[in-house]
């Protein structure tokens, strides 16, 4: 029996430091997937970086038979996505080819939102949150969260194409994977307003859990990843003062590596997750679950 190819799409590639471009090199080669399409926001350095990105594997021998595609995805223009999922993956994907995994690793927030008025009023004493306007507040959500509705939308038709009935299987249907942050369930200093946005889009996660699961056996989860240094991160305040503490009172007393995040997004897309669904599984050498003073 011909065995199908296994293709994702990953969005939100930066650069060759981005956890997205670490989970589409564990998805190829953890789980032998056969094509990645990698997005990035369509800047024009950006998109230089994806290519490059795309050609180190394409032109590797480390990387027998498999293939990665770097495409524009700006999620806050409609015409971008069109372009996306209405005719560049209907060229990739033939028509007897699923899209087995979804990767969404996308925020942004106003810098103005992160690093200026709101987290120098932190700093005073007061919430960086007060400081947040109704227009900070809609572009941060509608990027960092309701984005996975409408991208998770968009490629069903390609997530539930059939496959000799394997999705009838136990494991067989597709994955969604978004990455997320502990300032979804904790208050995170200089954090400010990309904490609700990331509560927005784990709860989003286990809505389109239940409705995905119940209807089509597509799985959708988190991963919390701890403080990676990644191009996002620099526009977090003092984000030297995060890993640091990690590194301190987690019960690993270090970080954590961008692949591993890499890696935990390629389980969760495996088989090897098929019971799991709706979940927030944290990587940040455990991080998240102490409190209280370091231990000397």
């Amino acid at each position: 029996t011909l065995i199908p190819s296994r293709t994702a799409l990953v969005l939100g590639v930066a650069n060759n430091r981005s956890l997205a471009w670490a989970s589409a090199l564990s998805l190829l080669r953890k789980n032998n997937y056969d094509e990645i399409i990698i997005t990035h926001h369509g800047d024009p350095r950006l998109q230089q970086s994806a290519q490059k990105l795309a050609s180190s594997v394409n032109n590797s021998s480390d990387f027998k038979n498999q293939r990665v595609h770097a495409l524009p995805c700006d999620v806050t223009s409609p015409d971008s996505l069109d372009q996306l999922f209405e005719h560049e993956l209907p060229t990739i994907l033939q028509k007897n080819q699923r899209l087995d995994c979804m990767v969404h690793s996308i925020a942004y927030a106003t810098p103005k939102s992160m690093k200026g008025e709101a987290a120098d009023a932190y700093s005073s004493g007061r919430s960086g949150l007060l400081h947040c306007t109704a227009d900070d507040f809609q572009i941060a959500h509608n990027i960092s969260s309701y984005s996975l509705i409408e991208l998770s939308r968009r490629a069903l038709p390609f997530l539930t194409r059939s496959l000799n009935d394997s999705e009838e299987k136990p494991g067989g249907g597709a994955s969604i994977v978004a990455l997320s942050y502990l300032g979804a369930n904790k208050a995170v200093p200089n954090y400010n307003i990309m904490g609700p946005a990331k509560a927005s889009l784990e709860a989003i996660t286990r809505g389109l859990a239940l409705e995905l699961g119940s209807q089509h056996n597509i799985r959708v989860n988190c991963v919390s990843a701890g403080p990676v240094n990644t191009l996002a991160a620099r526009g977090i305040r003092d984000f030297h003062a995060m890993k640091q503490d990690v590194e301190l009172r987690s019960p690993l007393r270090r970080g954590v590596t961008a692949d591993e995040v890499g890696n935990a997004v390629a389980f969760l897309a495996s088989e090897d997750a098929s019971g799991i669904t709706g979940q927030t599984l944290f990587v940040d050498a455990g991080y998240s679950t102490v409190a209280g003073p370091a231990k000397s």
